[in-house]
């Protein structure tokens, strides 16, 4: 297997780090897929939910691959309707710095019936010299209480 160049990659399952442009050879039984995220990705992962309407995503734990800039944007609605055509729904920008090591969580835009007024974040950092899995009950690096405004979360 070779990487596209010009970037690093990311190991999903256990967080080791692979430089770009070389060849690997790597384990992948059918029981066990093969993932690779790219350096500079956020994922955001919520908690357990069997339906849209069953609890509230909350807390929301974010997986950091550092390495480069990255960026994304978290939307949320009623989940029920079509209210978000009629502009009833809300985002959240996110973005990290490398150079700095600072995730920003940027200004909530827009609002919706039953939008938390207070959610969770669980901030967890994977980086070339402390690589994690992607695990969501292992303990986050940092948690960030949110109402809405800017905050910066710089890694530890």
């Amino acid at each position: 297997m070779i990487q596209p160049s010009g970037t690093g990659w990311y190991i999903l399952r256990t967080g080791k780090y692979i430089n770009w442009g070389q060849e690997i050879i790597a384990d992948a039984p059918y029981t066990d897929i093969l993932l690779f995220v790219k350096e500079g990705s956020i994922i955001p992962c919520g908690p357990d939910i069997q339906y849209v309407a069953e609890k509230p995503a909350d807390p929301i734990r974010l997986f950091v691959y550092t390495g480069s800039d990255g960026s994304f944007s978290l939307y949320e609605d009623e989940n029920i309707n079509f209210n978000y055509e009629k502009g009833k729904f809300s985002t959240i920008p996110f973005s990290y710095n490398e150079k700095k090591h600072i995730l920003t969580i940027g200004k909530q835009q827009g609002k919706f019936t039953g939008m938390l007024k207070i959610r969770t974040f669980e901030i967890k950092w994977v980086s070339k010299d402390k690589p994690s899995g992607f695990d969501s009950l292992s303990n986050p690096y940092a948690i960030v209480k949110y109402d809405g405004a800017l905050q910066s979360v710089k890694m530890q």
